[in-house]
């Protein structure tokens, strides 16, 4: 199973994935989008009644514009830098879920209005290098008596027991197009000519009394082309063995570490299946 790699950022990849079936490259889909571990803030602890700001001496209202609860739940979204050697879910670390460097990181968020809390106010405690990936994501605005005083738990999980949890996004696959041209009996210059500047990727150019294709793998079962040319001299045909697939990540993990971590775990799990069914009797 041939897997070429067309773009690789670190957030975001396209690969074509060669001699498999519909079922087996959806399987990585399916592992990228529900999967893959990373941290993301679980419990918030909000401080209760008055803040004292020591410098000025002001007393501020522990309150903001939103129930706590939406608060938490904003902190909970902010992407986090994951490192899968370090960090790993509560249920298999050492401390047996007591929580330990290895398990949970520790942030704080410390603001007083008038002003607008932001992901880049919630500090780790410890390691600067788990710092919110982007700072600017807004959070809570603060009225001028107003003030953010808590502290928050991140944790290991995935995307099967919470949104928060998820790293890959837009994950999409289509298979290769296969785009057919051969001219029929009755198609005339103008019926090709209309076929091809209905095509809304502009990949059949028709020159020289000719249409031709420049590049199908742009082509997106529109079917455009297909109902233009009205004698059937053009034909979009998908391979049932050649897939694209796409993804973006939200930075926790690399594209590189979502794709190498997804294959090697449906590889884990797809050994276990096998060893339970040669177990059984």
């Amino acid at each position: 199973m041939p897997l070429s790699i067309l773009e690789l950022k670190p957030r975001a990849t396209s690969l074509e994935i060669e001699g498999a079936t519909a079922s087996q490259v959806n399987a990585v889909r399916r592992t990228l989008l529900a999967d893959l571990p990373k941290l993301a803030i679980e419990d918030v602890e909000f401080h209760l009644g008055p803040i004292r700001d020591e410098a000025t001496g002001k007393d501020y209202d522990s309150s903001t514009s939103m129930f706590d609860e939406a608060v938490a739940l904003r902190l909970g979204l902010l992407p986090i830098p994951t490192d899968l050697g370090q960090f790993r879910r509560k249920s298999e670390c050492s401390c047996n879920g007591a929580g330990c460097p290895h398990c949970q990181v520790m942030y704080s968020v410390d603001r007083k209005g008038p002003c607008t809390v932001y992901a880049k106010d919630v500090v780790p405690l410890g390691d600067t290098s788990l710092a919110i990936l982007e700072p600017e994501i807004p959070i809570v605005r603060l009225g001028a008596r107003q003030a953010l005083l808590a502290y928050a738990t991140a944790v290991v999980g995935s995307a099967r027991e919470h949104a928060k949890w998820q790293v890959a996004h837009g994950i999409g696959m289509f298979p290769r197009p296969h785009v057919r041209i051969a001219r029929k009996e009755g198609c005339s210059d103008a019926c090709l000519k209309r076929a091809g500047a209905s095509c809304p990727v502009n990949i059949l150019p028709f020159e020289g009394g000719k249409l031709s294709v420049t590049d199908e793998t742009k082509c997106i079962y529109c079917g455009a082309c297909e109902k233009a040319c009205e004698h059937g001299s053009i034909k979009v045909e998908p391979d049932p063995e050649d897939f694209f697939l796409r993804f973006e990540t939200d930075g926790s993990l690399t594209a590189r570490e979502a794709l190498r971590y997804a294959l090697k775990d449906l590889k884990r799990r797809f050994e276990e299946l096998r060893e339970s069914i040669q177990a059984i009797p």
